[in-house]
């Protein structure tokens, strides 16, 4: 097996600095992570600062976590900066209040002051790459050309368009924030937008990838679920493989996270987890969660021939499996961030009596089904967790099965 591929699966019980220096220094040194940093570097962490949660709710990458990586890498005589470019604008007034609620603040202080700082720089470039399969121009966030290194440092979640939000998906915040938008409705269907997360990956080439699956989120994810106790932390030089080790931990397979398929069709992943070799004190038995709940359904509809019947068959599956995001408007604030982070226009805000106390406006979103390209913008960004992944009946009984 490729060495670049192994995966380090290390077990971590808490956030406690001792048990997460003991875990993450574990886990990079049984692949040699940091053989690359020099006196001299300045390393980027591209951290999961997807919105502005505290850490104890499991949407962003643990400052604990960081610190400790942090120590290491300035430890051999570099720097480091850390960024990300959140949903929303992509000012230093909006990144500074996440990085404030991420609590990532005290990382500049102390005996970190002057070789780590978090990124105040908010130029956007323009990026070519005439080899990708989705993405051959965009733009992204220009920190990380102010770096010799990057390693995605991300958290491990489910994803209502993606199935699992994790090392690959990570690299999607290199898109500045009020782009995103633009690029899921360039990009609506699941395997081209799949292949965007892929070039992001294949573009910047990180020379490393850890992922915090200490506490993770499962059910609502990536920023309205629930947060789950996994109690692992995981590293490898390649993305690929380690996504595929975080998957089969939650119960998923290829099928089930379309970064994962394009991934190993384009010959840079593996087909199944059984293609990885993993080291490290934990094992993927112990590591894994049974019954870890999904945000959808993700499951291979693909039937041979083109008979009429397997074609029948083909569309039942699909209308099983069909999802939408519908809002709760019991719990909408009337905040309008769906409205304005919706890539087709298909909101609108209306009048509701069955508005939440706390929803000043009485106004809810109404969605335009036949606008709605289900990039689930409005479920990820929602502030509140009022907008949610919506099965038809017969996908929830489907869902529930597949939990057991």
């Amino acid at each position: 097996m490729d060495e670049q591929s192994r995966v380090a699966l290390v077990g971590c019980d808490s956030y406690e600095y001792e048990e997460v220096k003991k875990a993450l220094d574990e886990s990079l040194m049984l692949i040699d992570a940091l053989s690359f940093v020099k006196p001299g570097m300045k390393v980027g962490i591209k951290a999961n600062l997807v919105s502005g949660h505290s850490p104890d709710k499991a949407v962003t990458t643990h400052p604990m976590l960081l610190r400790r990586l942090c120590e290491l890498i300035t430890e051999k005589g570099a720097t480091v900066v850390i960024g990300d470019s959140p949903g929303g604008l992509y000012t230093a007034a909006y990144v500074q209040g996440v990085y404030r609620a991420a609590g990532l603040s005290d990382l500049e202080s102390g005996e970190l002051s002057g070789k780590v700082r978090l990124n105040q720089n908010f130029e956007v470039k323009e990026g070519k790459d005439p080899d990708a399969v989705s993405l051959k121009s965009f733009v992204y966030t220009g920190w990380l050309d102010e770096v010799d290194a990057i390693i995605g440092f991300s958290k491990l979640k489910t994803h209502a368009m993606m199935g699992m939000s994790c090392a690959v998906k990570n690299m999607f915040g290199c898109i500045p924030g009020t782009t995103k938008p633009e690029y899921h409705m360039r990009f609506p269907q699941e395997h081209a937008f799949a292949n965007v997360m892929v070039d992001l990956n294949e573009f910047f080439k990180p020379v490393l990838y850890v992922v915090d699956a200490i506490d993770g989120m499962e059910g609502n994810g990536p920023t309205a679920g629930e947060k789950r106790h996994i109690g692992a932390v995981l590293a490898s030089k390649r993305p690929y493989a380690l996504d595929m080790v975080c998957a089969s931990m939650i119960g998923m397979g290829i099928n089930d996270v379309q970064t994962l398929l394009v991934a190993n069709e384009r010959g840079l992943g593996p087909a199944n987890v059984d293609e990885v070799q993993i080291v490290g004190s934990y094992s993927l038995s112990d590591a894994r969660i049974p019954d870890f709940k999904r945000a959808t359904i993700h499951q291979s509809i693909t039937f041979e021939g083109g008979t009429l019947f397997n074609t029948i068959k083909s569309k039942a599956v699909k209308f099983a499996y069909a999802t939408r995001p519908q809002v709760r408007s019991a719990e909408c604030i009337g905040c309008r961030k769906c409205f304005e982070t919706c890539p087709a226009k298909a909101i609108t805000m209306v009048s509701s009596r069955k508005a939440a106390p706390k929803n000043k406006t009485s106004r809810i979103p109404e969605i335009d089904r036949s606008k709605c390209i289900k990039c689930f913008c409005c479920q990820e960004f929602c502030p509140v967790g009022a907008m949610k992944v919506h099965y038809n009946p017969v996908g929830k009984v489907l869902n529930k099965l597949s939990a057991r």
